[in-house]
């Protein structure tokens, strides 16, 4: 953070200008008001280089709140930066210890994607992927790998904002409800909103009560669903189903 003296100094320039230049904001209170609001946006914007420690890295990752929506793009999407820790003690000790390069890439992998969501940013695979330089496949396959093993949602750029096919967090939100979790703690277990737990659940008890009558592509066109993501839920039933806990076929 910007020290006080410093942001007080920006606010009374702030004021000065505004009183200046823009006399169209009007009234001492609003343009305070607007000084201050200018102010704790370089505060969150700011980060001072010499207080990032020994293995870590500035970034910018897409801030967790600004969704994708229609026209959104890269040039509009809001950024904030990030420290990441690239190397850390825990790093070293597991390399001494002799475990491989993919098990201390796993760590770090989950380690940067949990440290940018704290900050409230959000990290995509090809980020990581730079940030490691290791391709995207092989991000994206131990990310996947990692939450099946552990069923612990990372929260990349994907999952959060319910972009592209993320089969494996959905698998996961379903096993949760088949095992007899509520909402809440199924949204907190995935960071996910109870909304989006809900509709993949929605989605999911449809796909699974017309599967018993409907082909995938009867199913698809009734709900209005394209045949890829018909076969994800059908596949996430069979599997469900073989296993333990599913309320849908007890």
């Amino acid at each position: 953070m910007i020290q006080s003296k410093v942001a007080n100094s920006i606010k009374g320039s702030l004021l000065n200008l505004i009183q200046r230049d823009y006399q169209f904001i009007a009234g001492d209170k609003i343009q305070e008001m607007f000084a201050d609001d200018v102010v704790n946006l370089v505060n969150r914007c700011y980060r001072d280089p010499w207080k990032i420690d020994i293995g870590q890295v500035m970034w910018y990752g897409v801030k967790a709140e600004d969704k994708p929506g229609y026209g959104k793009n890269s040039k509009n999407t809001s950024l904030t930066p990030v420290i990441l820790t690239l190397i850390s003690e825990e790093d070293l000790v597991m390399k001494n210890a002799g475990y491989s390069d993919k098990e201390i890439r796993e760590k770090k992998i989950a380690r940067l994607f949990r440290e940018a969501y704290e900050q409230n940013a959000l990290l995509t695979h090809s980020d990581v992927a730079f940030l490691l330089n290791v391709s995207t496949g092989t991000v994206s396959k131990q990310v996947n790998e990692y939450m099946e093993r552990t069923g612990e949602v990372l929260p990349t750029r994907g999952i959060i904002h319910d972009i592209g096919r993320a089969l494996t967090h959905k698998r996961i939100i379903i096993r949760l409800y088949c095992k007899g979790y509520q909402t809440p703690e199924i949204a907190r277990k995935t960071k996910h909103t109870e909304q989006a737990c809900d509709r993949y659940i929605k989605a999911y008890k449809k796909v699974v009560k017309l599967s018993k009558t409907m082909s995938i592509d009867e199913i698809a066109q009734t709900l209005e669903m394209s045949k890829s993501l018909v076969e994800e839920y059908v596949k996430i039933m069979n599997e469900v189903k073989e296993g333990d806990g599913d309320k849908l076929w007890q």
